[in-house]
């Protein structure tokens, strides 16, 4: 049986009143409310290069690594949960 893995790409582009650099300090800083990392019930987070997250959200666990941490452009990372079955996807954001 072949193993087929199904690709899917979103992609939501939203404006915000306020420099790059400001946005990518509030991304990464779970203080600030609006980021996914301020609603979690646990958290780790080591947002640099090979740094790991642990996130726990509604009791759902979400863990990943960064692979690129561009201050002004671009902040990517993988992403496994249960929701992934396990599976290894990859978030983007670019600035």
């Amino acid at each position: 049986m072949k193993n087929s893995k199904k690709t899917l790409e979103f992609k939501f582009e939203r404006t915000i009143p306020a420099p790059p650099g400001e946005v990518f300090d509030a991304w990464l800083d779970p203080k600030i409310p609006g980021n996914p990392w301020n609603a979690a019930e646990k958290l780790v987070l080591d947002p640099k290069i090979d740094g790991l997250f642990y996130w726990l959200l509604k009791g759902t666990s979400h863990y990943g690594r960064f692979t690129e941490v561009e201050r002004l452009g671009r902040i990517h990372h993988t992403w496994v949960s249960q929701n992934t079955l396990g599976e290894e996807s990859t978030v983007t954001r670019d600035l």
